[in-house]
């Protein structure tokens, strides 16, 4: 069974961030789960400044959203961003957003984020920064899984 890499943060819907519709506009929840994957960075010792003093960047590839149920204003949000191991020099992520208030399940995402040099060149191969990294995370995480297809 594998070990949860993961983290969840608290988000309050702001009015500011609402569409004329009265609900969150679609693009923000690409910025909570930005919050949470920088919240993972802190606590799981893989923040964006550690990347980059490697001599890299990691700038999102792929991400994917499912939108099941609209937030609207003061709604409290839990945004859970977990680690999915993989195959590579690639950083895998899968997302959660719950109301708080009912547990009802806002959206689910993934993201796939590459390495590239601070020049902005793909880094193919896994940098040793990113091979430690995994190599201190606990035991069960090593499954090279790749995401599910649509």
């Amino acid at each position: 069974m594998a070990t949860d890499i993961s983290v969840t943060v608290t988000v309050k819907v702001r009015f500011s961030e609402l569409d004329p519709l009265g609900v969150v506009w679609h693009g923000n929840y690409v910025k909570y789960l930005e919050d949470a994957r920088e919240e993972f960075g802190r606590k799981w010792g893989l923040e964006y400044m550690t990347i980059f003093s490697a001599g890299y960047y990691a700038p999102v590839f792929d991400m994917k959203m499912r939108f099941m149920q609209p937030a609207r204003v003061d709604d409290v949000l839990e945004v859970e961003c977990s680690y999915r191991p993989a195959v590579g020099a690639k950083l895998c992520f899968d997302y959660t957003v719950r109301r708080k208030s009912d547990s009802a399940v806002i959206l689910t995402a993934s993201s796939i984020q590459l390495f590239t040099s601070v020049s902005g060149e793909f880094e193919p191969s896994e940098p040793e920064f990113f091979s430690r990294w995994k190599n201190s995370l606990p035991k069960g995480n090593d499954s090279g899984s790749e995401p599910l297809s649509d």
